[in-house]
């Protein structure tokens, strides 16, 4: 019997939408469509919002790659840290790759309290000297650069996510670190694909991890990562390795404004409801709001069209969006996105990737990282993204200005994935990026790292 994958797929060309689709449904006990507003969870794909944003910061002048994290955040310089820099975190090089590990494997839920988090990242020692090793931070990663942005722009990490991503590309209430109370009804629910753990078993006996670990212990520790990720304390929890909330057409478009150095795309057309139509945190109706509400039965008509199609949407899924739009800020926004530019340095790619004279020094040579993003060799360095476990994705080609994402919920092998990506860049006649291709390296996220003992399972 066939089953459709639940999944949304969105990619862009030369900065024009070429592909916006979802298909399946939100769970398996939820049988309302994906819609190409569903918000799925992306696990470390959020890292490459992440480090999104710390680029950003660099960009501003409010930051430097350069300087030591403990100039930024003081309680972070200790234990062996006192000297590691930006980069470092960004390449995967700190050390603190285990960090909180043990912490978490006690209490799970300890991930949910932020300024704990920071208080136990900003006390942990190094296993590796600072830019010594490249070792996957799974979960600190997270951590540790939300406390550099915290510290550094003296602003909320969630504010700094608005103003450098969702605001200027446009994607209100399709892209959270931590959702905000009222998007519930649109999250897509995590389920496990059973019959891809065989083939995540003879992955990890293959690369010699794992292998005291049977088909019972393979579907216990996999099977509870959907369970844990679909608790809404964990939902609404900041954890910006693992956590982000999106929509394809929204990571997409992230990557679409990174293929062109930030420049940012046309509007996003094609799907419904439009992109950017719903309120990034919704309100919620007091009593006296409801009697003014029904007091308005004759509002005017143009006030009924311009909400009539989000409306229409929001109640065919079964929930409804409060409109919170203020036309001047919507007038602003608008002169603000269209043309704009999210970097202005002109190597900002070169940043990206950690390569060239000045940012290929702050890597590890050869390592799979850049400076937050894993870079993607298709026949030449020009590929980067980001994957999280179970298939999720989004990356970019420079060289051939092609951004694509996509969201699942049915947590796989990543088999899924790579057929989608090589399909549509064999359509398209590109070169499909190492990670998608047939023999090319699975990132660490898709081989589930099961063979770790002090590091967490989950990114």
């Amino acid at each position: 019997m066939y089953s459709v994958v639940p999944m949304q797929v969105c990619a862009y060309k030369d900065g024009e939408v070429i592909i916006d689709t979802a298909a399946g449904t939100l769970g398996r006990y939820d049988p309302r469509p994906v819609q190409p507003d569903s918000l799925f969870p992306v696990f470390s794909a959020t890292k490459g919002i992440t480090a999104g944003m710390i680029h950003w910061l660099v960009d501003n002048g409010i930051l430097k790659l350069d300087e030591n994290v403990a100039s930024i955040w003081p309680d972070f310089g200790s234990n062996g840290k006192e000297h590691t820099k930006v980069f470092h975190v960004l390449n995967h090089t700190t050390g603190l790759h285990n960090a909180m590990g043990d912490v978490i494997k006690e209490n799970p839920l300890v991930m949910c309290d932020w300024a704990e988090s920071l208080k136990h990242i900003a006390r942990a020692t190094p296993e590796t000297e600072p830019g010594s090793e490249q070792k996957y931070h799974y979960l600190s990663f997270g951590w540790i650069c939300g406390g550099v942005i915290e510290h550094a722009s003296g602003k909320r990490f969630q504010e700094i996510l608005e103003e450098a991503i969702v605001h200027p590309l446009n994607i209100e209430g399709e892209l959270y670190i931590g959702i905000p109370p009222g998007v519930e009804s649109r999250l897509a629910t995590l389920t496990i694909d059973t019959e891809d753990l065989e083939g995540i078993s003879k992955y990890a006996s293959m690369h010699g991890e794992a292998a005291s670990l049977n088909s019972t212990d393979v579907l216990s520790m996999v099977s509870n990562i959907p369970v844990t990720f679909n608790m809404l304390p964990v939902r609404r929890a900041i954890i910006p390795a693992a956590n982000g909330h999106c929509s394809a057409r929204a990571l997409a478009r992230y990557y679409a404004a990174l293929a062109a150095a930030g420049n940012i795309p046309p509007p996003h057309t094609g799907s419904d409801p439009p992109l950017g139509s719903h309120p990034h945190i919704p309100k919620f109706l007091s009593e006296n709001d409801t009697k003014k509400l029904k007091g308005r039965k004759n509002a005017t008509a143009a006030t009924e069209d311009s909400e009539h199609s989000r409306d229409r949407s929001s109640r065919r899924k079964g929930y409804r969006a409060i409109s919170t739009h203020d036309h001047d800020i919507d007038d602003k926004r608008k002169h603000r996105t269209v043309g704009g530019q999210m970097f202005t340095n002109p190597r900002i790619h070169d940043a990206f990737m950690g390569v060239g004279e000045y940012y290929g020094d702050m890597v590890i040579q050869n390592g799979k990282f850049g400076l937050g993003f894993r870079r993607f060799p298709s026949g030449r360095l020009a590929s980067f993204g980001h994957s999280g476990i179970g298939g999720s994705t989004g990356f970019c080609d420079v060289e051939n200005q092609f951004a694509m994402a996509i969201t699942v919920n049915k947590m796989s092998f990543g088999g899924v994935t790579r057929k989608i990506v090589q399909l549509v860049c064999s359509e398209l006649q590109i070169p499909v990026p190492e990670e998608f291709s047939i023999s090319g390296d699975r990132g660490p996220d898709t081989q589930f790292n099961l063979g770790r003992t002090s590091a967490p399972t989950t990114a």
